[in-house]
């Protein structure tokens, strides 16, 4: 008898993450931790620079910098919006997306072996965050992590649905 003859190659297909999608007081609860660590290394860049007055914003934005990783595409594509990252240093275990009707966050842990040293991400995890350009339904949300890209689509609300004021 022969063996088995592999019809895709001899590398084992990559598996797909579903991340866990947190709505409501969760995705809220996500955010207010996301500006208290924000909050925290401000603070902290405000101590090391001598406590002087007057650089608030700079302060926040260095330490949004350093916590906040660039690289979260968004498109708004007919009635959906997609988001879009290449997250190269983890392995999509326990990685969260906090999807509100303006904002999505998304939380993932660093693979051990790539942990930086920067000072923004010493617990080893991850940030991406998007404002949204228009307001979406959380609730429609689906999301999947394969090969290190994070793929999001979330519909988007009807003009005729959104009261204007």
């Amino acid at each position: 008898m022969s063996a088995p003859k592999l019809v895709f190659g001899s590398r084992p297909a990559l598996s797909s993450t579903i991340p866990a999608l947190l709505f409501g007081p969760e995705a809220e609860a996500m955010d207010q931790a996301l500006l208290q660590k924000i909050s925290e290394r401000a603070r902290l860049i405000f101590e090391q620079s001598g406590s002087t007055p007057g650089n608030d914003e700079a302060n926040w934005l260095q330490a949004e910098s350093e916590i906040l990783r660039p690289g979260l595409g968004v498109r708004e594509s007919g009635t959906w919006m997609s988001l879009n990252a290449w997250i190269p240093n983890t392995s999509g275990q326990d990685m969260e997306i906090a999807v509100t009707p303006m904002r999505v966050i998304v939380r993932a842990n660093e693979t051990e072996e790539q942990n930086s040293c920067e000072p923004g991400e010493q617990d080893g995890r991850i940030f991406f965050a998007a404002n949204l350009p228009v307001e979406v339904d959380p609730f429609s949300a689906a999301a999947s992590f394969r090969r290190h890209n994070l793929y999001l689509m979330i519909r988007m609300h009807r003009l005729d649905n959104l009261t204007r004021k």
